[in-house]
C-alpha cells in the first residue's frame, strides 16, 4: 500500500507560511510605532482618522501663525509703552522747567543746552526698534521715521524753528510763536520720513476680521484727541514736544532780558502741558489694546494646546498597547517558526505504514 501528500497538505503549509509573512509585518509596524510613538509616519496609515488628522493640522498650523504674530505685536506694543512713558518724562521736565523760568529767565543758558540733548533724545525714541520693526513707523515699518534722529541740530527743522525765534525782540511773543509753529509744520522742513504722510498705524490680525492697532504714528496721535492747534500747538503731542524743545533750544540768555520772553516761555508750558495729556491718552488707549492682544495670545495658545491633544489622540500611538501585541505577535512569530520547522522534517517515509 503506498500514501502521497495530498494538495490540502500543501496548502496548509501555503497558509502558514503566510500567515507567518503577515505576522513579521505585524511586528515591523508595531516596532515602528514603538520607535516613533505614532500609529503612522504619513496620514494614509491613519486609515479613517486621516482626514480629521489633516484637519487639525491645519487648524494648529493656523493658530501657531496667529499665535506668532500676537507675540510679536506685544512685543511691539511693550516698546511703545516704554518709549512713550519716556517722551511723557521729557515733555513734563520741560514743563517744570518753563514755569521755573518764569521767576528765574536767567536760566534759559542751562534749559537751552537741556533741550539740545532732549531734542536728539526724542527724535531717538521715536526710531524705536523692535528686531528689524521700527515701532512707530506705521505700515511701512522698515523705515525710520525720523531719518537724521541724532542730527535734529542740523535739520531744516531746527533751523527754520532757530530763524523763527531769532526774531523774538523784533516781532513778539505771539507772532514767534506763530511763526516758529508755520516753521514747524511746513512739509519741507519736516523731520519724518515722507513715507509717513501715506502710512497706517501697523495692526495684528486676531482671527474672525479683527485687526487691532499697535503703536500711534511718529508724527500723529492715535486715539488721543487733538492737543489744539493755533498759536500753542501742531495738533499733535509728538510734533509740539519736538516744537516746544527746538524753540527753548534756541531761546539765549540776551533774550531773558526781554519782556517778550515771559510770554513765549508761558505759552510753552501750554504746549508741553498739552502734549502730557495727549500722550498720556494715547498710552492709556494703547494698554487697553495690549490688554485684547495679551489675552487672544493666551486664547490662541490654549486652543493650540486643545487642537494638540485632539491630533495626539489621532495619530499617537498606544505605547503600553503596542508592547501588548507585539509580545503576542513575537510568540504567535516564534510558533510558526516552530511548526514549519517540524514540517520541514516531514519524508514520504513517515506516511507509510510500518
Amino acid at each position: 500500500m503506498s500514501m502521497s501528500l495530498s494538495v490540502t497538505d500543501f496548502g496548509t503549509l501555503d497558509q502558514i507560511v503566510n500567515s507567518t509573512g503577515q505576522v513579521k509585518q505585524q511586528i515591523d509596524q508595531l516596532t515602528q510605532e514603538t520607535s516613533s510613538g505614532y500609529v503612522s509616519s504619513n496620514y494614509a496609515g491613519l486609515g479613517q482618522a486621516a482626514a480629521p488628522a489633516l484637519d487639525l493640522s491645519v487648524q494648529i498650523a493656523q493658530t501657531a501663525q496667529l499665535q506668532t504674530n500676537t507675540q510679536n505685536a506685544g512685543s511691539i506694543q511693550a516698546a511703545a509703552q516704554t518709549a512713550l512713558g519716556q517722551i511723557e518724562g521729557v515733555a513734563s521736565n520741560f514743563a517744570s522747567q518753563c514755569l521755573s523760568m518764569e521767576t528765574a529767565p536767567a536760566t534759559i543758558g542751562t534749559v537751552s543746552s537741556a533741550a539740545q540733548d532732549a531734542l536728539q533724545q526724542v527724535a531717538g525714541l521715536l526710531n524705536t526698534k523692535v528686531g528689524d520693526v521700527y515701532v512707530f513707523a506705521g505700515q511701512d515699518s522698515d523705515t525710520p521715521p525720523v531719518p537724521n534722529a541724532s542730527g535734529m541740530t542740523q535739520t531744516a527743522y531746527y533751523a527754520a524753528i532757530q530763524g523763527a525765534v531769532a526774531g523774538l525782540t523784533t516781532n513778539g511773543a505771539t507772532a514767534t510763536q506763530a511763526a516758529a509753529l508755520a516753521a514747524a509744520t511746513t512739509g519741507a522742513n519736516s523731520p519724518f520720513a515722507p513715507s509717513l504722510a501715506n502710512s497706517a498705524q501697523s495692526s495684528v490680525d486676531l482671527g474672525g476680521g479683527v485687526q487691532v492697532a499697535l503703536a500711534p504714528l511718529a508724527n500723529a496721535n492715535s486715539n488721543a484727541q487733538s492737543t489744539g492747534t493755533g498759536t500753542t500747538s501742531t495738533g499733535s503731542y509728538t510734533q509740539d514736544i519736538l516744537y516746544g524743545l527746538s524753540t527753548l533750544a534756541n531761546l539765549t540768555a540776551t533774550q531773558s532780558t526781554n519782556p517778550n520772553f515771559l510770554p513765549l516761555v508761558q505759552g510753552l508750558v501750554t504746549t508741553f502741558s498739552g502734549a502730557v495729556s495727549a500722550i498720556n491718552n494715547d498710552i492709556g488707549a494703547l494698554g487697553d489694546r495690549q490688554d485684547q492682544v495679551n489675552s487672544a495670545q493666551t486664547e490662541f495658545g490654549d486652543t493650540n494646546t486643545t487642537l494638540q491633544s485632539q491630533l495626539a489622540n489621532l495619530q499617537d500611538a498606544d505605547l503600553a498597547q503596542v508592547a501588548t501585541k507585539l509580545t503576542q505577535a513575537q510568540t504567535q512569530l516564534q510558533a510558526s517558526y516552530q511548526i514549519l520547522s517540524s514540517l520541514g522534517t516531514l519524508t514520504l517515509a513517515r506516511f507509510l505504514p510500518a
